[in-house]
């Protein structure tokens, strides 16, 4: 079993990762690979602050320079602590996560947004169900003002990177969760960082899609020869929460696939599908009412359109749809 410390878990003698429990909205884990001469860090986090923690943390382990780090994606609460690692260091992405990096909402648009969120919470109705929601999501993070450091360097599908004589596998598996979505395999250590591929004991969200892809994803990991997955949120864990998760989203498919079809909005599906027996595995994993946020995009698919980041306007609604959700869960 790793040994932890506080929230530093430390994986073999030379693997670490950095975990932010229970892993809800922006509680993003990171790592760290430490070889004879160099490290690696795997993500950075989106609250300077703990940002700046996370660094702390590897040099009380290490003293190897960090010479690499990986974003396994392109949500901000992965890369947006960017700015906290050594400039010298190479920072490797996906071709198309780096895309969506350039494209998405910046960080300052993100904190002022909240910020008017929490004051819109007491009013009634949409905007109400919007700000509060929003607020929430952010958890009171310290963004940056402006756009972090981007990476410099990237690939299209797989690519080996050597850091003090040991290998990590990054391979990329996008669009799912979102344009493009990485893991990096350890090979010597057993280990697989997964970025937002896995949400454990949180529940999942999908913004992109397909969601053929992000099973796809998932059943490649069910394969692997690696006995420690950390995943984007949410404790460490081995096959059988990863199948749990794979459970999910077969599930929400068929069962939101039946409400689509009979001409049910999303929110009305949601709130009838998280009183089904069916949703029994999955309603003490955190933030069940992203649930509604998984239909706003499944049936987007479902009617044909394109795979496609959110617009705006796309993810306010269904941040004031998932509100209006958790609301009636709670009430």
């Amino acid at each position: 079993m790793p040994v932890r410390h506080d929230q530093l878990t430390q994986i073999d003698s030379g693997t670490y990762a950095f975990m932010h429990l229970p892993g809800g909205w922006g509680q993003t884990n990171t790592g760290l690979v430490v070889g004879n001469d160099a490290s690696m860090v795997i993500d950075t986090v989106w609250d300077r602050p703990r940002a700046q923690a996370n660094i702390e943390a590897w040099s009380s382990v290490s003293d190897a320079p960090i010479t690499e780090a990986v974003n396994t994606h392109s949500d901000g609460d992965h890369w947006w602590g960017n700015n906290t690692l050594p400039e010298s260091a190479r920072i490797t992405t996906s071709a198309t996560a780096l895309i969506a990096m350039k494209e998405d909402t910046p960080p300052g648009a993100v904190g002022a947004f909240a910020a008017i969120g929490r004051l819109a919470r007491p009013i009634p109705g949409p905007a109400g169900y919007l700000g509060g929601y929003m607020h929430q999501v952010t958890g009171g993070a310290d963004l940056p003002r402006r756009l972090p450091r981007l990476p410099d360097h990237t690939f299209a599908d797989t690519e080996d990177i050597e850091v003090g004589g040991r290998v990590a596998r990054l391979r990329n598996f996008g669009p799912a969760h979102t344009p493009g979505d990485l893991i990096v395999h350890v090979h010597d250590a057993g280990v697989v960082f997964t970025g937002d591929l896995l949400f454990i004991g949180a529940t999942p969200v999908i913004w992109h899609g397909p969601l053929e892809n992000w099973i796809s994803a998932i059943d490649h990991l069910l394969q692997l020869d690696a006995g420690t997955y950390v995943p984007g949120h949410g404790p460490t864990c081995g096959r059988a929460e990863i199948q749990l998760l794979r459970d999910y989203w077969v599930w929400l498919s068929q069962a939101g696939r039946a409400q689509h079809s009979a001409g049910v909005t999303p929110l009305a599906a949601a709130r009838t599908l998280v009183r089904t027996p069916e949703f029994a595995p999955f309603a003490q994993w955190g933030s069940p009412e992203r649930i509604v946020l998984n239909l706003s995009t499944l049936y987007r698919l479902f009617e044909g359109a394109e795979p496609a980041p959110p617009t705006f306007a796309r993810r306010a609604k269904a941040f004031a749809d998932a509100g209006r959700l958790q609301r009636d869960m709670l009430s």
